[in-house]
């Protein structure tokens, strides 16, 4: 049941943070410019530099957004349920089987 808590937390945050994420990228490009974004590829109004540009702003801007949102959700989740979230627990009984393994590699 916790792992499914969190996949919707995780989700939830993911979509608020992706519609956050696309005023922000349009305000930004708006100020920048004064024009409205591309929405197109091809849309001759705007030259493939532009289009280049504003993917690679708009890209960051919503992975940064994208990362705030769901580290606030792993926030959010350990703090009510009293445990980090079932991912975390799986990488870190990777990691520790890694370097369990490692150790044991090198006394070889």
């Amino acid at each position: 049941m916790a792992g499914i808590a969190y996949k919707v937390l995780l989700t939830v945050s993911g979509i608020a943070a992706g519609k956050a994420a696309k005023k922000a990228t349009t305000a930004t490009w708006k100020t920048a410019t004064g024009g409205t974004p591309p929405v197109d590829k091809h849309d001759p109004e705007y030259s493939a530099m532009q289009v280049a540009v504003f993917a690679i702003v708009s890209s960051a801007i919503a992975g940064g957004f994208r990362a705030y949102a769901q580290r606030k959700a792993s926030d959010y989740y350990t703090k009510t349920s009293g445990h980090v979230p079932p991912p975390v627990v799986k990488a870190q009984q990777k990691k520790a089987a890694q370097l369990k393994a490692d150790k044991k590699a090198s006394r070889v």
